[in-house]
This record gives C-alpha cells, sequence and structure tokens, in this order.
C-alpha cells in the first residue's frame, strides 16, 4: 500500500532528548515501512518553534535507512496564530486541512493518509482524529506512538485510533433519515462520500432514485448487473413499469402520492393525486369501450367516429342526453374530457359504485387547479386517509395493491447492506 504521512512537528522529534529514542514521525514512518507501505509523500507542519526541527526531521528521513527523497517532503509553516497560540484547536484544525488539502494534490487512487497524532501540542494531535471524524478523510489511519519510558508490557509501540467508527454511524444516521425521506439522490451523494458505499448499495440507490423520476429504463439498467443477487421483486416491478403496463403505472403513482404526503409535500401529492385519478379514468374508460383515448388531433374525428357505433349508438346516445346540473349538454367533440369520462362511469352499471369515490378525488383535483391558478402554497390536506382509502379502493378493482409500499421494503433492504458496512 501507498501512504502520505502527515504530520504536525514537536519538541521531540526527530529525536528525542528525554527519551534518548527517536521521535513520533520517524518512528512511524519506520514501522509503516516495515509493514511494507511505500512511502509517497511526507506532509510535516511546523510553527516557528519546531521549525528547525522539522529541517531536521527532513535531514533525518532522507538519511539511512529510510532513504526518503528530500523531493517526496514538504515542509509547511502554520499560520502566526498557531505559532503564537499552539493550543488553539481551530487554528491547529485549519492548519492540518491546508496540510490535507495538499496531501490530496499527491492522493491516487489506492493510496491511503496517515496521520501521526503524538506530535505537536495536544490540540494538534486531536485536529486529525476531528479531520477524519468530520469525513474529511476517507481512507485514512490515525497513529499514536507511545513513549517508549511509559510503555506496558505487551503494548504495542505503535498503534491506529481511528475514529471512523464513529463516522460510520453518523453518516448511517444521515443516510437513513435520507432513505426514509425518500431522498435517493441525497442518500446516493453522501453514500459516495462516505466508508459505507458498495456498488451494490449505490446500484439500489440509483434504481430508486430513477423510479422515482418515473425514468424506468435508466432503473432497470442500475440493478440489472446485480439481477443474481437481488430479489425477483425489484426486476419483475421495473419490468412491468418498462412495458407500460397501466394498471402498474397507476400503482406506481398512488404509492409515490403517499410518500409525498409523509414528507408533507402537499403540492406535489395533488399532483400525484390529479395523475392517478386522469390515469384511472382512462384505462378504465379505454378498458369499458374497448377504444384507445385519442392523444393527437389526428385521432379526434376518429376516435368520436367509432364512439357513436358503439353499442349500436346507444352508448352515444346516453352521453348526448345527459345534462350537467346547469342543464347543459355535454361538449362531445375535441379530446376526451376529465368530466366525460367521469361520466362516462357514471352511466356505465360495472362501474358506477365507483363514482363516489372518483367524485372524492375530485375534490382535491380542482383544489389543485385552484391552488395553481391563484399561485397560492399548500400547507395542509383535508381527511388524507379519506384519500388514501379512495385511491386504494379504485386501484383494486383494477389490479393487486401490496399493503406495503414497494420502497420501504427496498429502504429497508438498502439498511441492512449499511448496517453490515458498519459492522464490518
Amino acid at each position: 500500500m501507498t501512504s502520505i504521512v502527515l504530520s504536525f512537528v514537536g519538541n521531540q522529534d526527530p529525536f528525542s532528548d528525554q527519551t534518548t529514542e527517536e521521535g513520533s514521525i520517524v518512528t512511524l514512518i519506520r514501522y509503516l515501512m516495515a509493514e511494507k507501505n511505500t512511502i509517497n509523500r511526507v506532509i510535516l507542519l511546523h510553527t516557528a518553534e519546531t521549525q528547525e526541527r522539522a529541517e531536521a526531521t527532513k535531514d533525518w528521513l532522507k538519511d539511512e535507512p529510510l532513504n526518503l527523497s528530500l523531493d517526496q517532503i514538504d515542509i509547511i509553516p502554520v499560520e502566526d496564530i498557531l505559532s503564537q497560540d499552539p493550543v488553539n484547536l481551530l487554528a491547529a484544525v485549519q492548519e492540518a486541512r491546508k496540510g490535507l488539502d495538499l496531501a490530496k494534490q499527491y492522493l491516487q487512487k489506492g493510496d491511503h493518509l496517515e496521520f501521526n497524532a503524538s506530535s505537536g501540542t495536544p490540540v494538534m494531535k486531536s485536529a486529525w482524529s476531528i479531520l477524519q471524524a468530520a469525513g474529511y478523510a476517507p481512507h485514512s489511519s490515525v497513529w499514536q506512538v507511545r513513549n517508549p519510558k511509559q510503555m506496558q508490557s505487551g503494548q504495542p509501540r505503535v498503534f491506529s485510533t481511528n475514529v471512523e467508527v464513529l463516522k460510520n454511524e453518523f453518516d448511517l444516521k444521515v443516510i437513513q433519515q435520507q432513505i426514509l425521506d425518500y431522498n435517493y439522490s441525497g442518500a446516493l451523494a453522501t453514500v459516495k462520500v462516505s466508508n459505507l458505499s458498495t456498488e451494490l448499495i449505490e446500484a439500489l440507490l440509483k434504481y430508486a432514485d430513477y423510479r422515482m423520476a418515473f425514468d424506468f429504463d435508466l432503473a432497470f439498467t442500475a440493478i440489472q448487473p446485480w439481477k443474481s443477487d437481488l430479489e425477483s421483486q425489484w426486476i419483475s416491478e421495473i419490468s412491468s413499469l418498462r412495458q407500460k403496463n397501466k394498471p402498474a403505472l397507476l400503482k406506481e403513482v398512488y404509492f409515490k402520492a403517499f410518500m409525498k404526503l409523509k414528507n408533507q409535500q402537499y403540492a406535489d401529492f395533488l399532483v400525484d393525486v390529479f395523475r392517478f385519478q386522469e390515469g384511472f379514468l382512462r384505462f378504465v374508460v379505454e378498458e369499458t369501450l374497448k377504444v384507445k383515448l385519442p392523444k393527437k388531433r389526428s385521432e379526434i374525428d376518429q376516435f368520436w367516429a367509432t364512439l357513436k357505433r358503439i353499442e349500436g349508438g346507444r352508448f352515444y346516445k346516453s352521453l348526448e342526453n345527459y345534462r350537467l346540473p346547469n342543464g347543459k349538454s355535454l361538449d362531445l367533440n375535441g379530446f376526451m374530457s376529465r368530466l366525460i369520462m367521469m361520466i362516462i362511469l357514471e352511466i356505465s352499471p360495472q362501474f358506477c359504485p365507483l363514482y363516489s369515490q372518483i367524485e372524492t378525488l375530485n375534490e382535491y383535483c380542482e383544489q389543485r387547479n385552484q391552488f395553481i391558478h391563484d399561485f397560492e402554497g399548500i400547507s395542509e390536506i383535508d381527511e388524507p386517509e379519506k384519500v388514501k382509502k379512495n385511491m386504494r379502493e379504485l386501484l383494486q378493482v383494477i389490479t393487486h395493491v401490496p399493503k406495503i409500499n414497494p420502497y420501504d421494503i427496498l429502504n429497508q433492504k438498502i439498511f441492512n447492506l449499511l448496517e453490515s458496512r458498519v459492522k464490518n
């Protein structure tokens, strides 16, 4: 493994007058080399007081048996504020961060950062652990070098005290909350800069994010390499959605709507209620009449001509004779309106019992239109459980509706993978 070593310079570097042995910087580098690590770079941060010791350490490292090149060793003076106040923790962290930024310029794939937390003042020693815990230094180790005069029997002279375990726990909580909020793009960004990432976890987060955006082809592509490792549910669901299976699409809108409601995204919730109602009406009307509703102007005339032939014209006649509460007749021209589709359900015996649910949803759709037209925000939804019940009852007429949102099942799958990473 290739290492980049970062350290403040202390009064016991490169050689300690107190212990008559090499100081912690030299000791750590010897240890890493003995562990077959290749030292790619050494970055030494010094105050005005320890400048001479930093230069002496550089000379020590170039000599036998370490034989580091002078070009591999950077000596960096810290700002005056830390030289004048070497117990200033914030200043120490800021200077350590500058050293880390320099190290990242040399960092290549597979390199590891080695922080020496045994040189300098106590706050300087702590700075490296703070940077690691804050997530600034993935793929890093914080090293302690014991005073040889104070070592107990069986204790190693050099050992790591990484706080990445704490960082992993912090990251896990953040990622879990993002996933609970169905914020998959945010969770993916957090995972990528954490120690918890795996290709499978990233693939599942991409799958969920693309699926939420109704980009079903990209969702399918995201998990395709992992299909042998995943439950068949994910492949089956996304395959139906890619084929634009109408009941599957309506289920997706249904579950997505209540994810928006849970997150108090009320405007988006009403948009999805609108999409659900219109999609359900189109599906049922097409299934009832056995005719495709027009999507292009060029299809309109043919559609109405076909409608006039259904049941020998009796069905069209029923629409002609229908009167609105204001006494007006229906406008049987142009595209099929939401109103006419609702009336088709009302006059169709097999779907008439569903009319009350459709009418209730229509009230929310009208509420959505009103808010949009008036440029108003939406701070609450009246009787959300009533909406959910009506949507579910309508959906159950055309397809099986699972009790658990498939996204919640997916969330649990990702949680399990993340928790196994923390334990490892």
